[in-house]
């Protein structure tokens, strides 16, 4: 009876012993991955985000000095360099950044397939505090739609963004204070 428990104890020690020794010793090393060509990465935090109908969409508004300040890093002059075969024209899509006293990125992604969405068309009016109604066409830039919008008063303004998606229009609508 007592070389049951003697074999019976070698053995699990011998198991427990094999089992130790294969574990590994090395230190695995993980790094968040980035995708690339994503605007959230370089702008961080949208000032407006939702998600409807499977769509998710994300709003940037940033001061014409702090875009400038961005062209001038390594993130603007690559974006710079970049060329997609959904953009207009250069010189139009330099006059869409540059105009106004902002600028309006517009970021729309389908939850379902974790693509951006394709051959659309975007256009956002803006309701000022005094009740003044403009309206911009957003220019397709990369895998998001940018445009140059004037917020030249300060206070609470309504923005509607209509996104052509082909089989009707898609409405997004926020408010943001200009202090």
């Amino acid at each position: 009876m007592k070389t049951k428990y003697v074999l019976l104890s070698t053995v699990l020690l011998t198991f427990i012993a094999v089992a130790i020794s294969g574990q590994t010793t090395r230190i695995v090393k993980t790094k968040t991955v980035k995708k690339e060509n994503d605007i959230s990465n370089v702008m961080g935090k949208p000032v407006y985000e939702s998600t409807v109908d499977s769509l998710n969409t994300k709003v940037w508004i940033i001061s014409q000095k702090v875009n400038t300040e961005m062209k001038s890093t390594s993130i603007g002059k690559t974006m710079g360099k970049m060329k997609d075969k959904n953009t207009v024209k250069d010189t139009e899509i330099k006059k869409a950044i540059s105009s106004g006293t902002h600028y309006l990125i517009f970021d729309v992604t389908n939850i379902l397939n974790k693509k951006e969405v394709a051959d659309t068309s975007a256009k956002v009016e803006v309701v000022s505090p005094t009740k003044k109604i403009t309206s911009v066409n957003l220019q397709p830039m990369m895998n998001h739609f940018g445009g140059g919008v004037s917020l030249d008063e300060k206070g609470e303004y309504l923005f509607t963004i209509n996104l052509n998606v082909g089989t009707g229009y898609k409405t997004t609508q926020f408010q943001y204070k200009v202090k």
